[in-house]
């Protein structure tokens, strides 16, 4: 089956939601909606990953590269087993208040050794990561289309590492020969 980023795009925007999730552990709601986040009417993975920049942005920890790292094993464990009980409960692939993988995938795309807290470079980051988010390269096409919290967060990682390589080029443009 063939990815079609239009499809899913319409399904989350207009879908009635035929699944509530009372049956889903508070706790995971807690975990995989970011705090609840996902909850967010309209457009819940951009306010995913916009918490994650300007957390990043905002708390000098994250920009501590050993931390981030840190930080993102973290996330990346705890969004693996809340997504597979949200998957589960709800009988839903990917459901859209899953945004811990926002959140991990704009962090691996502001991860970096030479723009740490640049503002350019994180604003590059968020745009880049959306972009790549939304359309899922190969390998991230591959994830996408399996069942289960691994294949959820790990095609956020695959977006956010080609965020991560473009923001880093965008950014060393504009400050060579922008400003």
């Amino acid at each position: 089956m063939a990815f079609d980023p239009i499809a899913k795009a319409r399904s989350r925007l207009w879908a009635v939601p035929t699944v509530t999730f009372k049956h889903v552990p508070m706790w995971a709601i807690f975990i995989g909606t970011f705090g609840f986040l996902g909850l967010s009417p309209f457009a819940s993975g951009t306010v995913g990953s916009a918490a994650g920049a300007i957390l990043y942005y905002f708390l000098p920890l994250l920009q501590n590269n050993w931390a981030l790292l840190g930080f993102s094993i973290i996330i990346f464990v705890a969004g693996t087993v809340a997504t597979d009980v949200i998957e589960l409960k709800m009988g839903e692939h990917d459901p859209g208040i899953v945004v811990i993988d926002e959140v991990l995938g704009q962090w691996t795309a502001l991860f970096s050794l030479w723009y740490i807290g640049d503002p350019i470079f994180i604003v590059a980051a968020f745009l880049f990561f959306r972009f790549f988010d939304i359309i899922k390269l190969y390998p991230a096409s591959i994830f996408e289309n399996r069942f289960g919290g691994t294949s959820v967060m790990l095609d956020d990682v695959a977006a956010g590492v080609y965020a991560n390589i473009c923001a880093h080029l965008a950014t060393w443009v504009i400050r060579s020969y922008l400003l």
